[in-house]
């Protein structure tokens, strides 16, 4: 599970199915009315940094691992 939280600016994140289509598309931002998120083990998703100084915490269960070819979507948009 990963979860990402919007500390400063503005961001939104894009969820995908495994056709590569979008599925929700969630903004985040301080006093808005989502300011973290979970998001779930195996689901595509993406961030676009919508603000300029916008700040994002990550956290994710265990190490860091770099992403390997089997986590990057290959038609991704």
């Amino acid at each position: 599970m990963w979860w990402r939280c919007g500390a400063r600016g503005h961001l939104r994140e894009l969820f995908y199915n495994d056709a590569g289509e979008v599925t929700d598309v969630i903004d985040l931002a301080p006093g808005s009315d989502c300011v973290a998120l979970n998001i779930p083990l195996g689901q595509w998703h993406t961030v676009e940094v919508l603000e300029s100084g916008t700040v994002i915490l990550e956290c994710k269960d265990g190490a860091y691992e770099p992403a390997g070819e089997e986590d990057i979507m290959e038609f991704y948009p």
